[in-house]
């Protein structure tokens, strides 16, 4: 007896999804204990996005998570959904809901023994149904109303584009892997690139190259400037983030040459994600966004569609979902402040969203830095050193204990990884189909690949003024970045990427001699230490 059979007198005709959802939900206490009962986030529901044909049972593009099975059984999905009368969501009269019974689902959830939840939509604009299946435990309108705001915010308009059969024996997608290993990718010790990496990036790509798209990747950077005044020269973007858009436009113009449509490169703010964590008032991170798209404005190629931005609040506070979120839904969300900052309420119900929606942490984190040698307790130590580092010259600890303050970089250091592990788990749902960059080192075996925002042609990067030999860096989780760092021209002749702290002592003890020049926006040219060796 399935579980349909149990609970509701089967007649002619179809079932009603009201009828199935009552049962399904009813018949809780029969269902096998849920697969991460402790992990309440929307998050860790979703089993797969896809978007299909709304005439037959042809899908354009599934993405499968948690080794489901949806491609390998899409027919017998399709088949069941046929069956079934689906009811109205109670977030918007745009999206229908189908209730599939766990001895159904169990074909293909990887045996979860979990009833799913089938949501389906259209946008306005588009003639496709954009849709996705989600686990039902620990239902709540929160939930809902995520579900329905990922639907919306997905980028899956290009789904429907036809497949470009007159691309077939290009080998673009292998084509573009290759131009990204030898101008674009970050390769460390231990890379996996040849192991398994480099046949990951050529799928992904394909979601494109079939399509004779252009190939969109997304890389979550360009926060902010370091509120530590040894590291950077100012608050808005300079030099550096003139140098990494113009590298990102370069590459996107370089691929062109060897796929046609080329590429573009999504940067993903996350620095309202984490300002409260890195001791940078909510004001000065969305002044210093704004400040960053005049710079890329005025540098950019006319007509050239090359780099996109958008952030947390661009994520949550866009699309037809926005207007029906309820802050009472994220009442009891706690969010650590613990560096003084000034807090915006619309940043901070972002934050609250995030990790109400797709902070995956239920205690394990706790439990892994505590195991010594685990890499989660490497992670935690290396945030750890760089916060301590970074808040160092924070006014708001002038008055703590050292312990104290170790203390509170502690709390810090466990509630960035919280939240970058919960960012990282957004972007997937909101970019499923991209290419995943990284401006921090990887292995390079997917998802993620990392780059390097400057190039060496570039500019150099360097720990002292007298040695331009490039350092190793230990900490790959930081890498040198331009919100970090400063860059300095030197003698007229090459620029440098370095510490402020650095050109200050030189200056300060008379080695060299020169001054700060400010950005001109105007000109498109970025702020910068202009120095020369003192005769």
């Amino acid at each position: 007896m399935t579980i349909i059979e149990k609970f509701i007198p089967i007649t002619e005709g179809k079932p009603t999804g009201a009828t199935l959802k009552k049962a399904v939900l009813s018949a809780k206490e029969d269902i096998a204990i849920p697969h991460n009962l402790s992990d309440l986030s929307t998050y860790s529901k979703f089993l797969a996005l896809y978007a299909r044909n709304p005439e037959d049972a042809a899908y354009y593009s599934i993405e499968e998570k948690q080794d489901c099975k949806i491609k390998q059984e899409w027919e017998l999905l399709f088949k069941y959904l046929q069956g079934t009368e689906p009811t109205e969501s109670s977030i918007s009269e745009n999206l229908v809901e189908y209730i599939v019974p766990s001895d159904v689902a169990d074909r293909f959830t990887n045996s979860l023994g979990l009833p799913v939840k089938v949501s389906e939509y259209m946008k306005e604009g588009e003639s496709q149904i954009r849709g996705c299946i989600t686990t039902i435990e620990n239902e709540n309108d929160f939930n809902d109303w995520f579900i329905f705001h990922i639907l919306d915010q997905t980028r899956l308009a290009l789904s429907g584009v036809p497949f470009e059969s007159a691309n077939a024996g290009q080998s673009y997608h292998e084509k573009f892997a290759d131009f990204f290993q030898e101008s674009l990718k970050n390769t460390i010790i231990d890379d996996q690139w040849e192991a398994g990496g480099r046949d990951y990036f050529i799928k992904r790509a394909k979601y494109f190259t079939d399509r004779n798209l252009k190939i969109e990747c997304v890389l979550p950077a360009f926060p902010c400037k370091s509120s530590n005044s040894d590291k950077v020269g100012g608050i808005y973007p300079d030099k550096g983030e003139e140098f990494a858009l113009r590298r990102l436009m370069k590459a996107t113009q370089d691929a062109q040459k060897v796929y046609p449509p080329g590429m573009k490169i999504w940067i993903v703010s996350d620095g309202h994600v984490f300002s409260d964590c890195i001791g940078v008032d909510d004001d000065v991170v969305s002044s210093y966004t704004a400040k960053l798209h005049q710079l890329y404005e005025k540098i950019k190629i006319p007509g050239v569609d090359a780099i996109g931005f958008c952030g947390l609040n661009d994520l949550f506070f866009s699309g037809a979902a926005a207007s029906k979120f309820k802050t009472e839904w994220i009442a009891d969300v706690e969010l650590d402040h613990l560096t003084g900052t000034q807090i915006c309420p619309v940043s901070d119900v972002s934050r609250g969203i995030l990790m109400r929606g797709c902070d995956t942490d239920d205690g394990r984190l706790r439990k892994q830095i505590s195991i010594d040698g685990h890499p989660r307790l490497h992670l935690y130590r290396g945030f750890s050193r760089f916060m301590l580092e970074d808040l160092s010259r924070l006014s708001y600890f002038e008055g703590s204990s050292r312990k104290g303050f170790k203390k509170t970089i502690s709390r810090i250091a466990f509630n960035m990884i919280r939240r970058n592990d919960a960012y990282s788990n957004l972007v997937e749902l909101i970019f499923p189909h991209h290419m995943r960059l990284s401006i921090h080192a990887h292995t390079n075996s997917g998802p993620k690949f990392g780059i390097k925002v400057i190039s060496s042609e570039q500019c150099r990067i360097v720990k002292s003024l007298d040695d331009l030999e490039e350092p190793k860096f230990e900490d790959l989780l930081h890498i040198p970045t331009p919100w970090h760092n400063c860059v300095v021209k030197v003698d007229d002749n090459h620029y440098v990427l370095t510490k402020a702290s650095v050109v200050k002592e030189a200056l300060e003890n008379g080695s060299y001699v020169g001054q700060w020049v400010e950005t001109s926006l105007e000109l498109g040219e970025g702020g910068h230490y202009r120095i020369r060796k003192f005769e």
